[in-house]
């Protein structure tokens, strides 16, 4: 089955802010990690705590606390992330203005961005609304995904 997926089209300034994002969630969920592994702590409720307060350390919005601390628990037995890896979104942090426009959480707050229609999908509603979304940078491009399909493997 194929993934369902929207290429964002953000302007130079939501490009920059976008890489921006991922870059200062990155670093927060490194710098979560180092502190989880010199605590001891392998996950749960005192995970999620240092999680979030590295987040507000870096000034990351709330919608990326669950999203960090999974990255992080997970991390925990791997190595640190890179300085774009992807992040998943729960459904209620990305908001669709019908199908080609979507809202994102940002390091500087909520951004809409343009996405790419395909005119095929014909539908008032974009294939992601209402899914968990992957935003993922790869090739100088930035791409959501449908993260549920995931799930089904």
């Amino acid at each position: 089955m194929a993934t369902t997926s929207a290429r964002l089209i953000p302007d130079g300034d939501q490009h920059e802010l976008l890489a921006a994002t991922l870059e200062r969630l990155n670093k927060a969920c490194n710098a979560a990690r180092v502190r989880a592994l010199e605590q001891g702590v392998k996950g749960g409720a005192e995970l999620r705590a240092i999680v979030k307060e590295e987040l507000e350390r870096f000034k990351m919005p709330a919608a990326y606390n669950a999203p960090g601390a999974e990255r992080v628990a997970a991390s925990l037995t791997k190595q640190k992330f890179g300085t774009y890896q992807s992040v998943t979104l729960s459904p209620a942090a990305v908001k669709w203005s019908g199908t080609d426009r979507v809202s994102l959480p940002t390091a500087s707050g909520r951004r809409t961005v343009r996405v790419y229609v395909e005119r095929s999908q014909g539908a008032l509603r974009h294939p992601l609304d209402g899914r968990p979304t992957t935003l993922v940078f790869r090739n100088g491009e930035f791409e959501l995904l449908d993260a549920s399909a995931d799930d089904a493997d």
